[in-house]
């Protein structure tokens, strides 16, 4: 065989799979009716999920501190925020030390974003600053947490967001966070 008949048979033989293929099935008017129902529903569950939804969603949020030699000390902030808005909190104390007066804080600030029927977005920043063993002793140390945070939360379930430890002492400071959807 000489090379131009070698070279069409194998390229006769490499077209052969793509002749071979068959059209695909036409679609009814009833299965492309439907096809653009779905497509339009798809389109406004989006536009509606990008719009803010007539929910308030509650946060809940549970400080937990916690040191070896004393009781733990339990802190709960709860606020409720529209859906796409957000909210805060500060409140602020003195506190006497053997050094003076020290500010005792805790602010909140949130904001929710519902993402499904039974979850949301939340982005949360925390300051804590507790009053310490100060108050006792000169030399303890004064706590300070700070924390920004984005977590994804269920309705009615509690979720551990963060835990953190004192760098110079035992002490650990945790923050639980549970939203209540209120439609």
């Amino acid at each position: 065989m000489s090379r131009l008949s070698r070279l069409i048979v194998l390229m006769v033989l490499a077209a052969s799979p793509v002749l071979a293929q068959t059209k695909p099935a036409e679609k009814t008017p009833e299965q492309l009716r439907a096809e653009v129902a779905q497509l339009q529903a798809k389109i406004a569950e989006g536009r509606t999920l990008a719009e803010a939804q007539p929910v308030n969603i509650r946060l809940e949020l549970t400080i937990t501190d916690q040191r070896a030699e004393t009781p733990v000390i339990s802190k709960t902030v709860s606020m409720t925020v529209a859906d796409r808005h957000s909210g805060r909190i500060r409140t602020q104390g003195d506190v006497r030390t053997p050094t003076g007066f020290r500010p005792v804080i805790l602010n909140v600030d949130c904001q929710g974003t519902l993402l499904a029927r039974d979850r949301a977005r939340m982005i949360l920043t925390i300051e804590y600053r507790p009053v310490a063993g100060e108050a006792e002793n000169e030399r303890a140390t004064t706590p300070n947490v700070n924390e920004s945070i984005a977590v994804i939360l269920e309705d009615g379930k509690p979720m551990v967001i963060s835990q953190s430890a004192d760098p110079v002492t035992d002490r650990r400071v945790k923050v639980e966070a549970k939203i209540t959807l209120l439609r």
